[in-house]
């Protein structure tokens, strides 16, 4: 190198300018492969609707199931109302029968 009062010389001018050259390809090289793992903007939207269509399909099929549930939940409860009063009935009857047949006295 030259004195720090002397001009460089053409030689270390084109050696410094190389070197900038070789570092600024580098940083481009290394920009342009961060820009191709980028995402468009597109591809991004087209994302954010198939993920909201997927949601929107799980939450129907969320509220058919709470529905089924619900319709299943009520046809238990209307068979056990059936049941009971298929065994409670015939009691109700044999004992309304047995009480007239006795009172009557037949």
């Amino acid at each position: 190198m030259t004195a720090p009062n002397q001009d460089p010389t053409p030689w270390e001018l084109l050696r410094a300018m190389q070197q900038l050259r070789d570092d600024l390809r580098s940083d481009f090289a290394e920009l342009g492969a961060r820009l191709a793992e980028m995402v468009t903007k597109i591809q991004y939207e087209a994302d954010r609707r198939t993920d909201e269509l997927r949601i929107k399909a799980i939450q129907d099929e969320l509220a058919t199931m709470g529905r089924t549930w619900e319709a299943e939940r009520e046809a238990t409860r209307s068979a056990r109302r059936l049941a009971l009063t298929a065994l409670v009935a015939p009691v109700i009857v044999g004992v309304v029968v047995a009480i007239s047949v006795s009172l009557l006295g037949l």
